[in-house]
């Protein structure tokens, strides 16, 4: 068992003028910056992080904002039924369904999260696989079918 996160990166940290970008099927487009995701109300997650790699850290604590606090935000469409969430070259379908108890993180383990553990922003899927797991998440996109899954080729991948 591990006692700190590996760091695998899928892509750079985004700069310094961050926006979390909200759209496709939505009643508002959003364009979310740091300060405004602290200031929704705030959630949590204490769980174990399991990678298919083989690895576990146990008891980390992550906090943040609900996804589905953001999505409500932007008004979610009747047609919608999955929320795309994707950093340039790495990209996660997830269906609305799985969205209610996923996490915006901003926080690990009571400190301020460091860029290589996804900072700004990482989204955490309770139950999830590791690759649910996106770090440095700057877009979601709600959608009526699901988008390319580049997140699960990109782990089954490194696995070989």
């Amino acid at each position: 068992m591990l006692t700190s996160l590996p760091v695998h990166s899928h892509d750079r940290p985004p700069s310094e003028d961050y926006r979390l970008r909200v759209d496709g099927l939505v009643d508002r487009l959003l364009e979310l910056s740091i300060e405004e995701l602290r200031a929704l109300p705030e959630a949590g997650l204490d769980d174990d992080f399991v990678c298919l790699e083989g690895w576990t850290v146990a008891n980390l604590r992550w906090r943040g904002v609900r996804l589905a606090s953001v999505l409500q935000l932007a008004g979610i469409r009747p047609e919608a039924r999955w929320v795309q969430a994707s950093v340039p070259g790495f990209s996660l379908p997830l269906p609305l369904s799985e969205a209610g108890n996923a996490l915006l993180a901003l926080q690990l383990n009571d400190a301020a999260l460091a860029p290589e553990h996804g900072a700004p922003v990482r989204l955490l899927v309770p139950g999830g696989e590791c690759f649910t797991s996106v770090k440095w998440l700057d877009h979601l996109e709600l959608r009526a079918e699901p988008a390319e899954n580049t997140a699960e080729a990109v782990a089954r991948a490194r696995l070989g």
